[in-house]
């Protein structure tokens, strides 16, 4: 896959999220640069996760600012199909109910944070909360990849579909080469 060739050697800690918060499309990426650095470091799987998670916030505390700055809507016309998704609704259904908690479990899910920050911010939800929450939740999402990579990469298809799943199982397969 063509994130093996980025992915190839990590040598510093995967802190790269919050700029996907910008691009959209470096997930993908961004998950096999993770991955490789738990793959690379499995004892200091936790910690990678942990660094991950802060890269994520740095991109969240941006986003929550430029929202502060420019309105809910300024956020929902640069996103207007996720706004209309299925996965807004989900969100929106998550924070209603549920309150801390659900934005903890929704931002653990594999979706993209965009719309849960805006229905969190649209619902009045305190910011520093908001960002407290995510961090928890981004933890417990990168733990829960990190003990997939290293224990059943199968189960990797649900953050990363089946390219993540398969680049995993090179990446083991190299190192009981070596």
């Amino acid at each position: 896959p063509p994130a093996a060739c980025i992915a190839e050697d990590i040598s510093e800690p995967p802190h790269r999220s919050g700029v996907n918060m910008f691009t959209m499309v470096l997930g993908g990426v961004l998950a096999a640069m993770y991955v490789t650095a738990v793959l690379s470091r499995p004892k200091a799987w936790f910690f990678i996760a942990v660094l991950n998670a802060v890269g994520t916030v740095v991109g969240v505390v941006a986003v929550v600012y430029l929202v502060e700055q420019n309105g809910i809507d300024w956020i929902k016309e640069r996103f207007p199909k996720v706004f209309n998704s299925d996965q807004w609704k989900w969100v929106e259904n998550a924070i209603q109910n549920y309150g801390a908690p659900g934005v903890i479990l929704t931002s653990a899910a594999p979706i993209i944070l965009h719309p849960l920050i805006a229905f969190a911010m649209a619902a009045k939800m305190n910011n520093v909360l908001l960002v407290i929450c995510i961090f928890v939740g981004r933890i417990l999402k990168y733990s829960i990849m990190a003990k997939f990579a290293l224990q059943a990469p199968h189960l990797l298809k649900y953050f990363g579909g089946q390219k993540l799943v398969d680049f995993v199982n090179s990446k083991k397969s190299e190192g009981k080469q070596e």
